[in-house]
């Protein structure tokens, strides 16, 4: 019997360009072969590219009202919210194959992470950044006179992450909503979904979508590279630490630029999550937070602090936490290592299986999850892939001193504890380098506004024009009808 054979391209281009060169990536898996189609660029390619989407960009996206903007995302986001739609199931069917993550986690997840930028979200986020959307369309009035529009940047250049499907549309859809030409660059652990959402775009405005391209290139191509840097007004770059540093170096001091690297997160367990009638659920969401896309992206959390005095003991919550994330595997197994990956974690259970004030509980035929309980308060970024740290603490407010030294590096903690202790440790931890604080079992799930990494995410890329007070007035002398 035959197995299906599909090929799709792995790229999105303005369709009035014609490229004539290129490659293929296969994958297989039980249901047939996917052939993704690539295109051989050159510098050339990329400045005719970028001069087509820039003269796009003029042409009618900077036209349209921004709630025009929306609408058109809104219509690309309700086809995907359809189990029946026809990119949804490719997506559904091919991502899995292409990152190893679980199918049905990828397809509970992705449906998840789209309902964000509805209609009504996005117009949420945009009253969190503008308190008057407006001026991303016309010269509004200012509190202390005058007036101010805002302009985004004729081309924005991404970098997009490869860890977690579908975080590239966040950046596409920022882009569109302050009226961006845009060109990016996938990546090659994920280079799909960012294609076929341009592709949704395209099916609701085909006029909107020649302001986008999103192609694949080995990172650190620099003929490649410079030309796409050149003609970008901003960048901005997800990967590593070294990655975004290395990218950082090569952008003018003039154009904006936008980084988003490294990043440790961990949770918060107070002992009134650990009644007897709540201990079970906690460890649940704590389970949920840490096997999610096997803690590949920066909210998910390597640590946790677990609060002496409840009805189970920390290290009762390590071996119940252990428990759960093996019942989460049985349901969605972790994705498959590479050799350098699973030698780090195998590492990490010898570093503390002799250690005296640590346990650690792990899969016993692979390394599939792994819980590293220690008696005392400390902090150690874990390899990844399912392993976390549990620490006892006899207050979570003995954390702070341990947090000082990563206060560059800490983004999201996922908390449980009652109201009257949550603004406390909440300020605690904004003092400490925290950006986001979140219930446990949501640390995966932010919202389209949040703050990442503790910085606005359109304001950053914008600039504007203000119209002074005494131009208004200087103008009237010049009305034929004033006397």
């Amino acid at each position: 019997m035959n197995k299906e054979q599909q090929e799709t391209q792995a790229y999105f281009i303005p369709d009035t360009i014609q490229l004539t060169s290129f490659t293929t990536r296969e994958f297989e898996s039980k249901q047939g072969k996917l052939i993704l189609k690539s295109p051989t660029l050159s510098g050339k390619d990329i400045q005719f590219i970028t001069d087509t989407i820039k003269a796009n960009q003029k042409n009618y996206l900077d036209r349209l009202q921004t709630t025009e903007v929306i609408d058109i995302v809104d219509a690309a986001v309700q086809k995907w919210l359809d189990p029946d739609y026809h990119l949804r199931k490719f997506a559904e069917k091919w991502l899995p194959v292409i990152t190893g993550y679980d199918a049905e986690m990828i397809r509970l997840e992705l449906k998840r992470f789209l309902r964000t930028f509805r209609k009504q979200e996005l117009l949420r986020f945009l009253v969190e950044e503008f308190d008057d959307p407006a001026v991303l369309d016309d010269f509004r009035p200012r509190k202390k006179g005058g007036l101010s529009k805002a302009y985004g940047p004729n081309l924005i250049l991404h970098f997009f992450s490869g860890n977690v499907p579908g975080l590239p549309v966040w950046n596409l859809v920022m882009g569109l909503l302050i009226k961006s030409g845009q060109l990016g660059k996938t990546s090659s652990s994920e280079p799909l979904m960012p294609v076929l959402f341009a592709k949704s775009l395209e099916e609701v405005n085909p006029e909107l979508a020649k302001t986008l391209a999103v192609l694949p290139w080995k990172g650190g191509e620099e003929q490649l590279e410079q030309p796409a840097i050149k003609a970008a007004e901003a960048v901005v770059a997800y990967g590593s630490s070294d990655s975004v540093e290395n990218i950082r170096k090569r952008v003018p001091a003039h154009k904006r630029f936008l980084s988003y690297g490294h990043k440790i997160s961990f949770a918060m367990v107070g002992q009134e999550a650990l009644t007897v009638d709540r201990y079970r659920a906690s460890i649940h969401r704590v389970a949920e937070d840490v096997s999610v896309y096997d803690q590949q992206g920066c909210v998910s959390p390597q640590i946790i602090y677990v609060e002496q005095g409840g009805s189970v003991s920390p290290r009762e919550f390590a071996q119940l936490l252990a428990k759960e994330m093996d019942h989460y595997n049985h349901k969605k197994p972790r994705g498959p290592l590479l050799e350098n990956e699973a030698l780090a974690i195998q590492s990490f259970r010898s570093q503390y299986e002799f250690q005296m004030e640590s346990s650690v509980y792990g899969h016993p035929a692979d390394t599939s999850w792994t819980v590293v309980y220690h008696s005392e308060p400390g902090f150690e970024p874990s390899p990844l892939n399912r392993a976390v740290h549990v620490f006892s603490c006899t207050h979570l407010e003995q954390v702070y001193p341990k947090l000082t030294a990563f206060c560059q590096y800490l983004q999201t903690v996922g908390v449980a504890v009652r109201p009257n202790r949550l603004f406390k440790l909440s300020e605690d931890l904004g003092k400490a380098g925290v950006s986001r604080v979140c219930s446990v079992g949501k640390m995966a799930q932010a919202p389209a506004g949040w703050h990442h990494d503790g910085e606005f995410n359109l304001l950053n890329l914008i600039r504007w024009t203000d119209i002074e007070t005494s131009a208004e007035r200087h103008a009237e002398h010049y009305d034929e009808d004033s006397e």
